[in-house]
Parts: structure tokens; C-alpha cells; sequence
């Protein structure tokens, strides 16, 4: 059933969202299982027959790899998806970045409200993630409220370069300021003169700039925190539960021997593209290993979400374009994030997922935010893509956030 009811513009558009519907062509849809069956899988080594991706020795295997093959080729339903995701509200739209003049076309989904009183909030997702990591919460919100009753204006953006959302011309490298910018531009088209902003992974960095630079977001949320060199420094004596402790290792253990791929797509973005758009195998296991040894694999993400995702990025050609967020945050090996705008003023919660690489400690929260810390909660499951593979949880605590923000949002 599709969910027309939440498709009511909000008042005082600044812009023209014009409505959406994502349908890869029939050649195109045929081309991508003909080129993933001629994939000739390298023969079996000592390394890919004794990979295990969930732990991150030597990545996924290759006994993995030709099942995923296989499954992709003769029983994956690209159409069954692509019929899920069109049930929601799509729209595109373009926003110009008023400090540099770029034009960008952006796709998202939404659930709008018509409450006079609905919060809005935009969900932002990372690589090797897309829109779609939020459509389980999508889902659940949908069956929970109607657009009469929904207390929230839910904005699920392709962030930019990503997947469905583009620029009209492109004659200059992405940066993370210009591509934050975008997304607030996004927030005032749709006429929101306040917003929430939430995020993960790269949206995380998104959410952090946009809270930190522009007026308009007044709150932000996030389930992946990496701290500078600073911060750090500040809570070198803070004590951690055995629980955290645990996480801290596994984010060093990760920055370790896990961080390699993000220094090649920072520093080689056009080798690294090229090579894995050749072939659909190939992007399959470079961003397969992500989705296994990211999530929490005492319930495994399903064979079919993660190829899902790739088939995303390979219908939209979008894997390329995605580099920019690699170059923006990791353009030097061996070297931590570049410094990114921090509001210490606005209200600021934390969603600890046992999985993440990049968590944030409570002890560490209290001490970074100060009384900005309006929210946190711990989860002993769940990994990087929470709200994919926890969104139950997740959506408890988005909606537990807001409900705190929401005079400060709504003023």
C-alpha cells in the first residue's frame, strides 16, 4: 500500500520538490546479473579460503563471494525492492549553496506531517550505507502514526553525490562544508526555519558541521562519534564501564587494521572507483566486507539487504561520485579526521550501539558536551548500521531525543 497520506508539502516552501519515482530500466536490470554471472572469482588461496570478513581477518571469502554470486544471478528480485521503496513519499529537488553558486539535485524521502506542531528532522547516512538504511524506521513509523498524528516531519535524503542526488554541473571537488551546506539548503526549501538533524558515519560529520555552522539546526543526534586529538586529551581520566571498554578496543582495533579502505578511497578515488565499477562482483566484495564486519553477526545482516545496497550504487553509478566523503575526511594515511565545527550550546544526544567502531563512552559525552548532553543510551547489540539492523531501538531513541528538543526546535 502506498503511503500517499504522508505526502502533504509543509507551509512555506522556498523550493519545488517535485515527486519521484525510482525505476531502473529493463536493459539496465538485465545488464547487471549478466555481468555479475561472466565474473570470473580469483581461485581459492590460503587467504580467501580462511577470510572471515565478521572478525576482519583478511575479508570476505571466497566460498562467500560465489554464493553471493550465485544468489544475485538467479534468485536476487531487484523489482520486489524497488516496488517497497516507491510506496514512500519521493521527491527532487534543487538547492543552490550560496557560498559557492553550486547547483545540486537532490532526492529524498519523507513522511510529512500535517500537525502544525511536527518536529522536523533529517536523517543523513554514510558509505557504505544509502537512504535505504532508514527505511525499516520509515516503515515502523508509518504503521505507528498517521499523517494526522505524526509528531515529526521525517526527511530521509540520498546525501550529496550519493546515490539519487547530483549536481547539476560538476567542475570542482566536494567538500564536506559545501555538502553540508546543501543539506541545509534542503531543510529551508522544504520552508523548516528549524530542524533536527541526525546522522551516522558520514552523516554524522554532516550533522556535527550543520548543528555547528547554521542557525537553522538546533539540535543533532548522532550514533558514531570519533573524538580529535583534543578531546581525547580531556577525558584521558575518565573511567569507562567493561562495556565501553570493550568498544574502545574494537574501535582500536579497527583504526588498526580496519581503516585501510578509507585511506585508499581518500587518497586514490579514481583508481579505486574505476576498478570496482568494472564489475558488479567486484564492488560486492569491497562493500560486502563493510556490511558484514560492521554489524553486530549474532544477527547477521540478510544476504539480501547487502546486495540491495550494492545494487543501489551500481544502478544509480554513484560509487565514484561518492569518494568526495573519503577525500573530505580522510585525505592524508595515518592521519585523524580534519576538524569538524562543534556546537557546545545546542542540545546534543548519543545512541551507543555495541558494534560501532566509532562509539562515545557516557563518561566521554558528559565531559566533551557538558550540559548540551540532553540524551544518551547504551545498547549492548547493534553495530554500525543501527538503524537498519536495531530499528526499533533506534526509533526509541530518535523519538525519546525529540521529545526533549522540541521546545527548543519549535521555540
Amino acid at each position: 500500500m502506498a503511503l500517499a497520506s504522508f505526502s502533504t508539502l509543509p507551509a512555506g516552501l522556498t523550493g519545488v520538490p517535485v515527486p519521484y519515482t525510482f525505476h531502473v530500466p529493463n536493459n539496465d536490470l538485465r545488464h547487471l546479473p549478466n555481468l555479475a554471472r561472466a565474473a570470473n572469482i580469483g581461485v581459492p588461496t590460503w587467504y580467501n579460503t580462511h577470510a572471515n570478513a565478521a572478525n576482519g581477518t583478511f575479508g570476505v571469502s571466497r566460498d562467500w563471494l560465489l554464493d553471493a554470486q550465485e544468489t544475485w544471478v538467479d534468485r536476487y528480485d531487484w523489482r520486489a525492492h524497488e516496488a517497497h521503496y516507491n510506496r514512500l513519499p519521493h521527491y527532487k529537488i534543487n538547492v543552490t549553496t550560496p557560498s559557492d553558486g553550486q547547483v545540486f539535485e537532490l532526492h529524498f524521502a519523507a513522511l510529512f506531517s500535517k500537525r502544525r506542531d511536527a518536529v522536523p528532522a533529517v536523517f543523513m547516512h554514510g558509505w557504505p550505507s544509502a537512504w535505504l538504511e532508514f527505511l525499516p524506521m520509515l516503515d515502523l513509523l508509518a504503521a505507528k502514526y498517521t499523517a494526522d498524528t505524526l509528531p515529526y516531519h521525517i526527511i530521509v535524503p540520498s546525501i550529496p553525490d550519493f546515490g539519487l542526488s547530483s549536481r547539476t554541473k560538476v567542475d570542482r571537488e566536494l567538500t564536506l562544508p559545501v555538502a553540508a551546506e546543501a543539506m541545509n539548503q534542503l531543510m529551508r526549501a522544504l520552508g523548516f526555519k528549524a530542524y533536527v538533524a541526525q546522522g551516522g558515519d558520514v552523516g554524522y560529520a554532516l550533522a556535527q558541521y550543520m548543528c555547528g555552522v547554521f542557525d537553522e539546526c538546533k539540535a543533532f543526534h548522532v550514533n558514531f562519534f570519533f573524538m580529535t586529538t583534543a578531546q581525547y586529551a580531556a577525558v584521558a581520566n575518565v573511567t569507562v564501564t567493561p562495556a565501553e571498554q570493550a568498544q574502545l578496543a574494537l574501535s582500536a582495533a579497527w583504526a588498526s587494521t580496519g581503516s585501510s579502505y578509507s585511506y585508499q578511497m581518500g587518497t586514490r578515488p579514481a583508481t579505486t572507483a574505476l576498478a570496482l565499477e568494472s564489475s558488479p562482483i567486484a564492488m560486492l566484495a569491497w562493500m560486502g566486507e563493510k556490511f558484514i564486519e560492521w554489524s553486530d553477526n549474532r544477527t547477521p545482516l540478510p544476504l539480501d539487504t547487502i546486495l540491495s545496497f550494492v545494487s543501489f550504487y551500481w544502478h544509480t553509478k554513484s560509487f565514484g561520485r561518492a569518494m568526495w566523503s573519503y577525500r573530505a575526511l580522510t585525505p592524508t594515511i595515518g592521519q585523524g579526521l580534519p576538524p569538524i565545527p562543534l556546537s557546545l550550546t545546542k542540545p546534543f544526544g548519543f545512541s551507543s550501539f555495541r558494534q560501532e567502531m566509532a562509539s562515545l563512552p557516557r563518561g566521554f559525552a558528559e565531559v566533551i558536551f557538558g550540559k548540551s548532553l540532553v540524551f544518551y543510551k547504551a545498547h549492548d547489540f547493534g553495530g554500525h548500521f543501527a538503524a537498519l539492523q536495531s530499528p526499533g531501538p533506534f526509533l526509541e531513541d530518535i523519538e525519546a531525543f525529540l521529545a526533549i528538543v522540541k521546545t527548543k526546535v519549535l521555540g
